[in-house]
């Protein structure tokens, strides 16, 4: 609470239990993530995690702009705004790792790796090879 006795929200919420909501939309998102993306592994969680943190936080920033305008009393664009493009800038970067934009799947492909495997295929190769 703010020392007017107001609940303080808004983009530096540091309370516990401001704190607790974030970190579990940040599970929430991984494991929507996992879920929508079968090609991602184990060990690709850390990304993930790190993704849905950017994203917490850009939809905060994205949320004040909106409420308080993206410029200035001075009609200068606001420095949140520069914070945001930077914050989805290296959002994108996560994103292209973890194969969530087209180009990135498209060489994931081609490389073989990280790509959902053709279960069919797979099986029919392994019959192939059982019947030489």
């Amino acid at each position: 609470m703010s020392p007017t006795g107001q609940l303080s929200t808004g983009l530096f919420v540091r309370s516990k239990k401001g704190v607790r909501l974030r970190d579990l939309t940040v599970y929430r998102l991984v494991k929507k993530m996992r879920a929508a993306m079968p090609w991602l592994e184990d060990s690709d969680e850390p990304t993930c995690r790190g993704w849905a943190q950017l994203e917490v936080i850009a939809s905060r920033i994205y949320a004040e702009l909106r409420v308080h305008g993206f410029v200035n009393d001075k009609g200068e664009p606001r420095t949140l705004l520069v914070e945001f493009r930077q914050m989805r800038s290296a959002q994108l970067r996560f994103e292209r790792e973890l194969g969530m934009t087209p180009a990135s799947r498209v060489a994931m492909k081609g490389s073989g790796t990280r790509a959902a495997f053709d279960l069919p295929a797979m099986m029919a190769k392994a019959d192939d090879d059982e019947e030489e």
